[in-house]
């Protein structure tokens, strides 16, 4: 976790909690953690003995630590569990904090006697310091045991990383006004100006000022994309629905367009597929006199890739095995870490089906829609949660196609249509059964030119909003290096009362 990653997550109280233990190390004595408390640490019972579980000893993990009070716990062991292993009871009121994974500098205050496992320290204070402040202070020492634990799989620290930490031990009134002044913040009620602490209020409102400004920026960068992404939904709709460029009457009109294509294939022999008409209850909105409504199977072939549904296993020197879970939120295919299958398999499919320029997929279980264009070479091949659409040229333009499937009464037709299990399907006989709206090939190429061109610039705009977010962060990372710096006061040692 970086210090922009703290700072974007911690509630303020916890960021002014920050900048005063920073003050208290610049201008009081600094001590260790080991002079001013004892730490013990749990266990976990053998797992392979059901006696030491499901008894009436409450037993915390650390997943369970919240930095709050602790009022109940997931697990508990027996009394043979507790004598048989590392675990030790704990009494009500000791401050816990986790050392391990995603939890590690959580803290916690048991509401109740309780044994904790391993990766939970438990902290018993031997000289005058209240539990309150030290609860405040590990809130804001999450950070540095983060950046101390990193490395591994996941960040560990241990005790003797809690035991060396630097701490500051004012008089208790000192530590009760600063629990206070927390607290309050917490509570949403603001600074409060009589802070004991005068030099630090400037530090605190600066960095609390800093928090608000960055959630107002956030939120509008937020809404400036949601724009953006609105502006490119809207543009789609007026291209699929006959208004983003004017109709040109010498075009030929879609239904022609089919009737020469119909004679053609008839003259070469090939045979017709008789299509099913098209009920006018069917027909979702009007479109201009020269389109035409028709079904997907009228105008590009879908293919299922995978048609047993058998996933081929897995061969480490084989060709990526494309998965919609392979694919990005940008439409781009991730062919590295994509599942890998042989060679074998990769034939067997383009004996079925040949890759074209313009092809794409889509997902039909699962993630449902989301149109992707397939990348050359073809060295690839697809799996079973996709389907293939190869648009027939001289009908229909495989961006215009694309951009349709995109489009939001594409993404609603899908919706409305998708299986109602718990898992989303929407199966071949619905793909090739949508209706499309078919303009004139020659209108739909200055569509997909003019959309194009629209999307350029909201991509423009897109960039800069990017841009200026980056410019922000990087603006508020150097402030917050700067803010968050500490020159420590070191002492050798504490009286303990």
């Amino acid at each position: 976790m970086t210090i922009l990653d703290f700072f974007k997550t911690a509630h303020p109280s916890v960021l002014a909690a920050k900048m005063i233990f920073k003050y208290l190390q610049e201008h009081y004595p600094v001590y260790k953690i080991s002079d001013i408390a004892d730490t013990s640490s749990g266990g976990t019972p053998n797992r392979g003995m059901i006696e030491y579980y499901n008894g009436e000893i409450p037993w915390v993990k650390s997943g369970e630590l919240k930095d709050a009070l602790i009022t109940s716990c997931g697990e508990y062991i027996t009394e043979s569990g507790l004598k048989n292993s590392s675990a030790k009871l704990f009494p009500k009121g000791t401050l816990l904090v986790a050392m391990y994974g995603a939890n590690i500098g959580k803290t916690g205050v048991l509401n109740f006697d309780a044994t904790t496992n391993q990766a939970v320290c438990a902290i018993f204070p031997k000289v005058e310091i209240s539990k309150e402040f030290l609860f405040w202070y590990f809130k804001q020492q999450r950070i540095d045991f983060i950046a101390i634990g990193k490395g591994g799989a996941q960040p560990n620290i241990s005790q003797t990383v809690i035991n060396n930490a630097s701490i500051v031990v004012p008089d208790k009134k000192s530590q009760q006004a600063i629990v206070n002044f927390l607290d309050n913040i917490e509570k949403g009620n603001g600074i409060d100006e009589k802070f004991f602490l005068h030099e630090v209020l400037n530090d605190v409102e600066r960095i609390y000022k800093y928090k608000n400004n960055y959630v107002d920026l956030v939120d509008s960068f937020r809404n400036q994309l949601a724009q953006i992404k609105n502006l490119n939904q809207a543009i789609l709709q007026e291209a699929v629905q006959g208004n983003l460029v004017e109709q040109n009457t010498k075009d030929e009109p879609a239904s022609e367009l089919l009737k020469r294509i119909k004679a053609e294939k008839a003259k070469s022999g090939k045979k017709e597929k008789k299509l099913p008409l098209i009920k006018p209850e069917e027909i979702p909105f009007k479109i201009p006199k020269n389109w035409l409504w028709c079904k997907g199977e009228a105008i590009a072939n879908y293919i299922d890739p995978q048609p047993s549904h058998r996933t081929p296993p897995v061969s480490l020197d084989g060709v990526p095995y494309i998965a919609m879970s392979d694919i990005n939120k940008n439409g781009v295919i991730n062919f590295v870490s994509a599942r890998k299958v042989s060679y074998a398999v990769l034939e067997e499919h383009r004996n079925r089906y040949q890759l074209q320029k313009g092809d794409f997929i889509f997902g039909k279980i699962g993630t449902i829609g989301k149109p992707v264009k397939l990348p050359e070479p073809y060295n690839y091949t697809l799996s079973a949660n996709v389907i293939l659409i190869q648009p027939d040229r001289n009908i229909i333009d495989d961006n215009y196609l694309f951009y349709f499937l995109c489009s939001p009464i594409a993404e609603k037709n899908l919706r409305d249509k998708k299986s109602t299990t718990s898992y989303p399907v929407f199966g071949m006989g619905k793909a090739r059964d949508m209706l499309i709206p078919l303009p004139p090939i020659s209108e739909q190429k200055r569509i997909v030119a003019e959309i194009e061109k629209q999307l350029a610039k909201t991509q423009q705009l897109k960039n800069h909003i990017l841009a200026n977010q980056q410019a922000t962060e990087q603006l508020l990372k150097a402030l917050l290096h700067q803010a968050f710096a500490v020159e420590e006061v070191l002492v050798e040692d504490l009286e303990v009362v």
